[in-house]
């Protein structure tokens, strides 16, 4: 278990060792094969979403707002870390040096993992249900979220029939509202 939060934490601060906060992480976006309009924020609330379901594994919420679409950690996954995180620090306090390591790194893979990536309602034309998996759509007719040379297509397809049903109803029900 130390090997894998170890890992991790090295990743992440390979990935992203200037990873922002504040305001400056709303400015931040990346790209992945259409995902121009993409970008990461604050860690939401599920209870404050417009909806909010969870994958069959339990491991990601996709919520939708009355202005984005978001994937992040589920409650659970995401205490599930915390709590791994914590015991990596726990498990150094005896030496001083490993522990001004370890803090570092877990503090900036915290400081990742407490986000959403998100995608604004207003530049998807619509959501679908298809072949087992959610299909996002943008304005300019690409599929994001999935499909070929994305980031990660496994997630749009983890979630229950039901749960995506209901999501597809829910958006297009924000769509017509706006």
């Amino acid at each position: 278990m130390k090997t894998t939060v170890i890992g991790i934490a090295l990743i992440a601060l390979a990935v992203a060792p200037g990873f922002p906060s504040g305001p400056a992480a709303h400015a931040t976006s990346i790209t992945c094969s259409g995902l121009s309009h993409s970008h990461w924020r604050d860690r939401m609330d599920p209870a404050q979403a417009r909806l909010a379901i969870t994958t069959e594994d339990g491991d990601v919420t996709l919520l939708l707002t009355d202005r984005d679409v978001a994937f992040q950690l589920s409650e659970r996954t995401f205490g599930k870390v915390q709590r791994r995180l914590r015991d990596a620090e726990d498990d150094h306090q005896d030496n001083w040096l490993a522990s001004v390591i370890v803090t570092t790194v877990t503090s900036t893979v915290r400081e990742v993992l407490d986000r959403s990536f998100a995608y604004h309602v207003r530049d998807l034309r619509d959501v679908s249900y298809e072949d087992g998996h959610l299909v996002f759509v943008s304005r300019h007719g690409r599929v994001v979220f999935g499909g070929d040379g994305c980031c990660d297509s496994d997630v749009t397809g983890a979630f229950s029939e039901e749960d995506a049903l209901h999501f597809v109803r829910e958006f297009r029900r924000l769509k017509a509202e706006q």
